[in-house]
């Protein structure tokens, strides 16, 4: 097992820019910081699917 250190740069910075443009974009409560939304979960979730598809190691 190795770690890819460029894939979990741009793995974590992709999961907050979607988190940031949801909440900007009123597609996600920007009121409920701390509590979890299935929104912003499954929005993440196709992301990260999707950015694996395409850069899977």
């Amino acid at each position: 097992m190795h770690l890819n250190l460029a894939h979990a740069v741009i793995s974590a910075m992709l999961i907050l820019l979607t988190i940031f443009v949801m909440r900007k974009s009123g597609m996600a409560d920007a009121t409920k910081i701390k509590t979890f939304d299935w929104k912003i979960f499954l929005v993440v979730v196709v992301v990260m699917f999707v950015f694996n598809v395409i850069w899977p190691y």
